[in-house]
């Protein structure tokens, strides 16, 4: 007498409960990862915010140099009440001022320095050298970029 057994199913395929498991494993990467992303983004707008403020300095430094219009050159930074700050492009002649050029932070971007009002970096004529070094500083969500003018007029 020959006793056959029933043939054993085997599933194809995955239960509900793993399934859920490698959801919750994807989902906990993908958080990590965008908390990740973020700071990496913030972190590399307030570089280029940095670079963008030294360019800008770099050139009114340049305009005075040169005595462009026979004027002195300078940047005004802003630390405005609202959380907008930002910074104008000038020329002056001493008494008078011509703003030609105004850049808004990004948004989240502030200044630390100046803490409040406004600082202005004014090139002298001929040799581009400013009366004290100074620095700027930026920040957002923890990070921070300084930019620092010294009195012969390096920007870094």
């Amino acid at each position: 007498m020959i006793i056959r057994s029933s043939p054993k199913h085997h599933q194809n395929g995955f239960s509900l409960l793993e399934l859920l498991i490698v959801v919750a494993i994807m989902a906990l990467l993908a958080a990590a990862g965008a908390g990740f992303y973020r700071g990496f983004m913030k972190n590399v707008e307030i570089q280029s915010a940095s670079k963008m403020i030294a360019s800008d300095l770099r050139q009114m430094r340049a305009k005075s140099m040169i005595g462009e219009s026979g004027y002195k050159w300078g940047v005004r930074f802003v630390k405005n009440a609202s959380g907008n700050d930002y910074y104008t492009l000038f020329s002056t002649d001493g008494t008078n001022s011509t703003t030609t050029a105004t850049t808004t932070l990004s948004s989240g971007i502030t200044f630390i320095d100046p803490v409040s009002g406004y600082k202005d970096v004014i090139f002298s004529k001929i040799s581009g050298t400013i009366s004290a070094a100074t620095t700027t500083i930026i920040t957002a969500e923890g990070k921070t970029a300084t930019t620092t003018i010294s009195t012969i007029g390096t920007i870094y």
